[in-house]
């Protein structure tokens, strides 16, 4: 992570030194190389025009990224069903099919797999008004051992209680395709 001013200043000077190198590029009648060196200053310009316009106070690749390439939320039906277990208030969300997507990838071994970019799951929990997970987790069934718990996620450490986000495969009929999506999300009060 750098400071947004620290980077503003670094790409200020780096503009500077491309603009020079045009001018020296000019005196000594180099056309050769003008074309780098445009694109270089361009790049550095584009640079220089979003640490200026960007609000974030310091930068790093994950908050650029999600900056320039937000995840779009999609208004999801979904049935809530409010119980209690064992004493504790417990909510389930069940997504009706299409879900939301869930981008999962494999652990080593290639047996089960974990969600590492937690920005899905974070979509849906803000639109269903819950606060968002901090880190990615492992599939269940990976620590537990028991193929009962294939396909669950669970965060035993969420704001709320406990998050558990069953995967499921979903299907767009619009568009012919099945992918991984979030087809139950539940939420234990401690």
């Amino acid at each position: 992570m750098i400071a947004t001013e620290t980077a503003k200043t670094a790409l200020l000077i780096l503009f500077g030194l491309a603009i020079l190198w045009i001018v020296v590029i000019i005196i000594r009648n180099d056309m050769q190389t003008i074309i780098r060196a445009l694109i270089v200053t361009a790049l550095l310009g584009l640079g220089l025009y979003y640490v200026s316009h960007t609000k974030l106070e310091t930068l790093s690749y994950t908050a650029i990224k999600e900056e320039l390439f937000p995840v779009k939320a999609r208004a999801y039906t979904y049935t809530r069903q409010d119980a209690t277990d064992a004493g504790r208030p417990t909510s389930t969300f069940i997504f009706d099919d299409p879900g939301p997507p869930l981008a999962v990838a494999m652990m080593n071994g290639g047996k089960y797999m974990a969600i590492r970019d937690v920005r899905s799951v974070n979509v849906v929990l803000q639109y269903l008004g819950l606060p968002p997970v901090h880190q990615g987790v492992a599939e269940l069934a990976s620590l537990t051992g028991r193929t009962l718990d294939a396909d669950k996620y669970r965060w035993d450490d969420y704001e709320r209680g406990v998050l558990l986000v069953e995967r499921g495969i979903c299907r767009d009929l619009e568009s012919a395709r099945s992918f991984t999506c979030i087809a139950r999300i539940t939420v234990t009060a401690r």
